[in-house]
C-alpha cells in the first residue's frame, strides 16, 4: 500500500492534479447545439474537436453506418477472393488465434462467417498454448498445419510479426492471411503473407486503432456483402466484437469503435443468447437490461481470459459454440473457477511482488520468481498492472523457467514499453507490444543486465521526480450538480475506456460524514457527501481504508467519478472517489 503522502503540491495519494483546459466558447456552442448541461458539455469538448452539429450526428448517436467500408483496408479485396476461392474449392482452413480476448472472440467470428458460407466448409482452428507453444503463430504450429494437410492459414491477432512461422508456412505450400493490429512503428509486415493490419505502411483505412477482433468483423463483413441477412448477422458479431474492443483496451475515441461497443451492448441487453453466451452472462452475474461497458471489461473479459491465463483457451471457444445448455452450464462455471484460481494467484503474487520492492522503487521495477514456486508465467502480466499502480514506476514481472524467462511490462506516460525493450533487444528472445503494455523472453542468465539496460532507459527518458501520478480534472461541479440527469449525459458520452475515459470531477471543501470501513478484506472506505440537508449521495474508496481518520469530518477537494448502483429495482446515485486532499 502506498504510504500516506503529505506534500501540499500532492494528494492524499501521491498524485497531482491536473485540470484539463478547453475553451469556455467551443463548451458554450456544444451546449447549445446537442442540450447537454454544462458539465458534460465540457467533457465533450474535451474529447471531440469536430464541429457541433457533427458531433451531435456522430459521436452522440452510434449507427451500423459508422462501420467503414471494409474493402477500404488494404488488401481486403484480396483476402475476400483467396477465402471465396477456398471455399469454392473446399480446401481445408484453419484459424490460428492468440488466447486472450481479443484472439478468442476473433476466431469466433471468423469460423461463424466462414460456416454461414459453407457450412459442411473443412475448417478447424488452433490456439496456442501458453505454456507449450507461447505466444503467436509458432514455427510448430506452421509444420502442423501442413502435416494436417491444411491449405490455408487464418490468423488473428498474431501474425503480423510472425515471419518465422509465416514463411514455414509458405515454404510447406499453405498460404497464409493475417488478421492483426500489433504492428509497431516501421516494422514490416510478412512477406508472402495476405495482411489485413490497418497500421500497416500503405493502408488509407480510416480507423487505425481497431482490435484484432474489429479486424476480423470487418473481414466478416465484406465475405457477407451479398448474405440477405448481412445486418442481422453483424448485430450477432457485435456482441462479441464488443467484449474483445473493450478487453483489448483499444481507444474508442473513433466513431468506428464506439459503434462497435454501442451497438454491441446493445445486442448484448437485447437477450436472445444462445446457450453458451447466456451461461457466461449468467457467472458473471450480468442481467440482459443491465449489461455496462465496465461489465465487458471487469466481469466477462478476466473470465474469458481465465481460460488462457491458468488452462486452456479452446474453452472459450468450446463455450460460446455449444448449444447445449447442460454442457455450456459446466463449461461457464468450469471458467469462473479458473478465474477466481487466477484471482488468487494474482492476489499472492501482488503481495510478494510488494514485499520484494520496500520502500525506495526503482525507476524500472524488475520483479522476478520460479514458476515452481508460483510465480505463474499466465498471470505476470495482470500482477505487473497492479503493481504499476501502486508504484507508478514501469514494472516487469518475470516467471523463470529453467534457462527461460517470460515477462510482461506494463509502463506509465511518458515510458514507451516496447522502446524500453528495444534499449535491450539484444539480450531479448523476443518481444513486441504497445507503449503501455508489452511481453518478452530471455535467457535467464540475462536478467540482471536486462534490469540495468531499463533503469538506465527510463533514467535517460525523463527525471525520476516526474515519476508521480497524474490525475486529470474534466470538470468541477457542486455536490447537487451529481443527479440522474449528469448521469444519462454521461451515459451519451461513452462508451468509456481507453481513450475515451471515464470523466473525473472535482468537488471542492465537502466534508465526508459517517466514514465506515467495510469489504470484505476491511480494504473499502466509505463515507457520506451532503447534497443539501436533507440528501447525501454515497461515496466508495476502494483500497484507502487507511484513510479513515485522515477525512472523518475535514473539509476535503475529492476526486470523483459518478455511477449508479442498482439493488432489487432501487436506483441510486453513487460515487467512486479516485483521490482526495485537504481543502484550502
Amino acid at each position: 500500500m502506498p504510504n500516506v503522502v503529505h506534500d501540499s503540491n500532492l494528494s492524499l495519494t501521491g498524485a497531482r492534479w491536473i485540470p484539463r483546459a478547453v475553451a469556455p466558447d467551443r463548451v458554450l456552442e456544444l451546449v447549445r447545439a446537442t442540450g447537454l448541461s454544462t458539465p458534460a458539455a465540457r467533457i465533450l469538448a474535451l474529447r471531440q474537436e469536430a464541429p457541433a452539429d457533427e458531433v451531435k450526428g456522430g459521436w452522440l448517436a452510434p449507427q451500423l453506418d459508422h462501420l467503414h467500408d471494409p474493402l477500404a483496408m488494404r488488401n481486403m479485396e484480396e483476402a475476400v477472393d483467396r477465402l471465396r476461392g477456398a471455399l469454392r474449392d473446399r480446401q481445408r482452413i484453419r484459424v490460428v488465434t492468440d488466447y486472450d480476448v481479443d484472439g478468442t472472440t476473433s476466431s469466433l467470428i471468423l469460423q461463424a462467417a466462414l460456416r454461414l458460407l459453407e457450412p459442411h466448409l473443412a475448417l478447424d482452428y488452433h490456439i496456442p498454448n501458453r505454456f507449450g507453444e507461447g505466444y503467436g503463430f509458432s514455427v510448430v504450429a506452421a509444420e502442423q498445419a501442413s502435416a494436417d494437410g491444411v491449405d490455408l492459414v487464418v490468423t488473428a491477432d498474431i501474425g503480423v510479426r510472425d515471419h518465422a512461422a509465416v514463411a514455414a508456412a509458405k515454404n510447406a505450400g499453405i498460404d497464409v492471411l493475417v488478421c492483426d493490429h500489433h504492428l509497431p512503428k516501421g516494422a514490416s509486415v510478412p512477406g508472402g503473407a495476405t495482411v489485413l493490419c490497418p497500421p500497416q505502411e500503405g493502408c488509407t483505412y480510416p480507423n487505425r486503432a481497431l482490435a484484432a477482433c474489429g479486424v476480423s468483423l470487418k473481414l466478416a463483413q465484406a465475405l457477407l456483402v451479398d448474405h440477405p441477412n448481412q445486418d442481422r448477422i453483424l448485430s450477432s458479431m457485435l456482441k462479441l466484437a464488443a467484449i474483445g474492443t473493450v478487453a483489448d483496451m483499444v481507444p474508442l475515441d473513433t466513431l468506428e469503435n464506439r459503434a462497435i461497443v454501442t451497438l454491441g451492448l446493445q445486442q448484448l441487453n437485447q437477450g436472445s443468447h444462445h446457450a453458451g453466451l447466456a451461461a457466461l452472462l449468467g457467472v458473471a452475474g450480468l442481467k440482459t437490461g443491465e449489461i455496462r461497458p465496465v461489465d465487458l471489461g471487469f466481469r466477462l473479459g478476466p473470465r474469458i481470459n481465465a481460460a488462457g491465463r491458468v488452462a486452456d483457451a479452446t474453452l472459450v471457444v468450446e463455450l460460446l459454440t455449444t448449444r447445449d445448455p447442460d454442457r455450456a452450464h459446466a463449461l461457464a462455471q468450469r471458467l469462473d473457477t479458473l478465474n477466481t484460481e487466477r484471482r488468487d494467484i494474482q492476489r499472492r503474487l501482488v503481495s510478494e511482488a510488494l514485499k520484494q520492492i520496500g520502500e525506495d522503487p526503482k525507476p524500472f521495477v524488475v520483479l522476478s520468481g520460479r514458476e515452481q514456486d508460483g510465480w505463474h508465467r499466465g498471470v505476470v502480466g495482470i500482477v505487473a498492472a497492479r503493481v504499476k499502480d501502486e508504484v507508478h514506476r514501469p514494472v516487469a514481472v518475470v516467471s523463470i523457467q529453467g534457462d527461460r524467462a517470460v515477462g510482461s511490462v506494463r509502463s506509465v506516460p511518458g515510458i514507451h514499453a516496447v522502446h524500453a525493450l528495444d534499449h535491450a533487444s539484444d539480450l531479448l528472445v523476443k518481444y513486441g507490444g504497445h507503449p503501455a503494455a508489452a511481453g518478452f523472453t530471455v535467457p535467464t542468465p540475462d536478467l540482471d543486465a536486462l534490469a540495468e539496460r531499463l533503469q538506465d532507459y527510463v533514467q535517460n527518458a525523463l527525471p525520476v521526480s516526474d515519476l508521480v501520478p497524474i490525475r486529470e480534472i474534466d470538470a468541477e461541479v457542486l455536490p447537487e450538480q451529481l443527479t440522474f440527469r449528469l448521469l444519462g449525459e454521461l451515459g451519451r458520452l461513452g462508451p468509456f475506456g481507453m481513450g475515451n475515459p471515464t470523466p473525473s470531477f472535482l468537488l471542492r471543501g465537502v466534508t465526508p460524514t459517517d466514514v465506515q470501513i467495510r469489504g470484505k478484506q476491511g480494504n473499502l472506505l466509505k463515507f457520506l457527501v451532503a447534497q443539501g440537508r436533507k440528501h447525501a449521495v454515497e461515496a466508495l474508496w476502494w483500497d484507502r481504508a487507511d484513510l479513515a481518520e485522515l477525512i472523518q469530518e475535514h473539509p476535503m477537494d475529492l476526486l470523483v467519478q459518478i455511477s449508479e448502483n442498482v439493488w432489487r429495482g432501487n436506483r441510486r446515485l453513487q460515487l467512486t472517489v479516485q483521490d482526495a486532499k485537504p481543502h484550502r
